[in-house]
């Protein structure tokens, strides 16, 4: 991997990169918070227009591990990978059908503002959401940074400065959150999705071509490249086989249906949109790019089967995170098109993980930290955020370090898990189901994440296999490594079972139950009086 590019090409990359940050950076400190930290977290005359909005959400939902992990799932093994893929599309149909506009209608800057209005939250709730919400982020970072990391180590042919990228990047990212606030890292999203769009659909074109557009012929390759032959066309390659092999298959389309739904930095996005007919053309925008990205990554994946499949095998695992870069030296020599392929690499890390940051760091500072505190001060809210953005960042990057060797897709089964099985039910219920009440609300949210981490403590992925993260210890008690098909079920039903045996529950929405306090409106705050 330490060949990936040529001297030339390094300087490529870093070249596009390093202005890609001073000119994000320069537009973070233009169009982002205001001096008096308010704007870090307000949504009002600030947002950005309704399509910009669609493509910053669409960029939302795409992070680096899918760019990576996923395409080097669907390299290795065919139909469970782009099972994945549909899954996600699945959860942006529903979001955009279920939730964007409700949610914007009822929340003022983060979702347990939601629960308040509906009569299902309350100071209890409203720090749950956001411990829930930060044990989603964190993993979430820690993979981003992890996977860019590796990914900088290999292109500078330097496998020990992983640490020291780490680092770097992790601080670099920080630092245009911090900066940026909602709509600053907006303008971030918009760039990088200008530029890993077009590259993605210019080397799914390029396998096209390489196979005279017949997709035939590219599935065939790609399933004698792949070492696996017809299995790669069918499902088993990555979920396994016999009943541990359909709880994984249908756990991984469930769990990633409703993870999407509920991914905390789209949500953040979905409350700032300005109008119901405004939510309608960010909805449009969302799903259009993000059909173009997932048919654009699922033709590189199966093209790097077809052309690399074989540098893969030998590679071994870790190799999936240079899939996109060993496809581009396939079809290019290792010229211009690594260098564009690993610049969308080092862009999408950079917005991804921007982005998640800034969610974190205003569900801390507003949902957590000032849960007790006085809800009138918007100001507190902003430099609380702004504080608790700049610790989650660099916290999450110390543990990148520390977790850099381990099994990303441990830490990415639990983010999805949690996001999918605590996060979502909440949700839907508080959308649509008068009865839900704050007993339900947290029985969901704290039951749901136990059972999430008990499910995969005792799989494959904490023990008993190569790959695992004790792999001399054995503390197994099945087989499951996607338990989605029962960690999602087991949060709906706690939400409901917590809600019909409140005897505190109310009749209708509204209404808090359980002493919720209401949580004032944009609007509302701007008429209070500033300190």
């Amino acid at each position: 991997m330490t060949e990936l590019l040529d001297s030339s090409s390094r300087s490529l990359v870093f070249a596009v990169f390093s202005v890609f940050v001073v000119i994000c950076l320069m537009l973070c400190v233009i169009t982002g918070a205001d001096e008096d930290d308010r704007a870090l977290v307000r949504s009002d005359s600030r947002r950005l227009r309704s399509w910009q909005q669609g493509v910053a959400m669409g960029g939302d939902t795409t992070t680096v591990a899918t760019v990576t992990v996923l395409v080097g799932m669907v390299a290795t093994t065919g139909f469970d990978g782009l099972g994945v893929m549909l899954g996600s599309l699945v959860g942006v149909l529903l979001f955009l059908v279920l939730v964007i506009e409700p949610l914007r209608a009822h929340a003022s800057l983060t979702a347990p503002d939601l629960l308040d209005a509906r009569g299902s939250g309350g100071p209890a709730v409203r720090v749950a959401w956001g411990v829930v919400t930060l044990l989603v982020c964190f993993p979430l970072l820690v993979v981003q940074l992890v996977v860019v990391g590796n990914v900088a180590a290999a292109v500078l042919g330097q496998p020990g400065a992983r640490t020291g990228c780490i680092v770097v990047i992790g601080v670099v990212m920080t630092a245009l959150a911090v900066s940026g606030g909602i709509r600053g890292t907006g303008v971030v999203m918009i760039a990088k999705s200008a530029i890993a769009l077009p590259v993605l659909v210019v080397a799914a074109g390029l396998v096209l071509h390489r196979f005279g557009g017949d997709l035939g012929r590219l599935l065939d390759a790609a399933a004698l490249g792949s070492g696996t032959g017809e299995a790669f066309l069918r499902p088993g390659g990555y979920t396994g086989d016999g009943w541990a092999g359909a709880v994984n298959r249908v756990g991984q389309i469930l769990g990633m249906t409703m993870a999407t739904l509920a991914m905390p930095a789209v949500l953040m996005r979905a409350i700032a949109t300005k109008s119901p007919r405004g939510a309608r053309t960010v909805g449009r925008w969302m799903l259009g790019e993000l059909v173009v990205l997932y048919g654009a990554l699922a033709v590189v994946g199966v093209g790097a089967a077809a052309l690399a499949g074989g540098v893969l095998r030998e590679a071994g695992p870790s190799a999936q995170v240079f899939t996109p870069l060993l496809l581009g030296r396939a079809l290019d020599g290792g010229g211009l098109l690594v260098a564009a392929l690993a610049c969308v690499l080092f862009l999408t890390a950079l917005a991804a993980v921007v982005d998640v940051t800034l969610a974190a760091g205003i569900t801390l500072g507003r949902d957590v930290l000032a849960a007790s505190g006085d809800r009138r001060k918007e100001r507190v809210d902003g430099a609380a955020s702004r504080w608790s953005a700049a610790l989650t960042g660099l916290a999450a990057a110390a543990v990148a370090v520390v977790c850099a060797d381990w099994n990303l897709v441990v830490v990415s089964t639990l983010w999805l898990g949690l996001c999918g099985a605590s996060l979502a039910p909440v949700l839907l219920y508080a959308l649509y189901w008068p009865g839900f009440t704050a007993r339900g609300a947290l029985w969901c949210l704290w039951g749901a994440t136990v059972v999430t981490v008990v499910a995969l403590a005792v799989s494959p992925y904490a023990s008993g296999v190569p790959g695992a993260i004790w792999p001399d210890h054995d503390f197994r008690l099945w087989d499951v490594t996607i338990p989605g098909l029962v960690t999602t079920p087991t949060g709906f039903l706690l939400g409901w079972l917590g809600s019909v045996t409140d005897r505190r529950r109310t009749g209708g929405a509204g209404r808090p139950s359980g002493g919720a306090s209401r949580v004032p409106s944009a609007d509302e705050f701007r008429r209070l009086p500033r300190s």
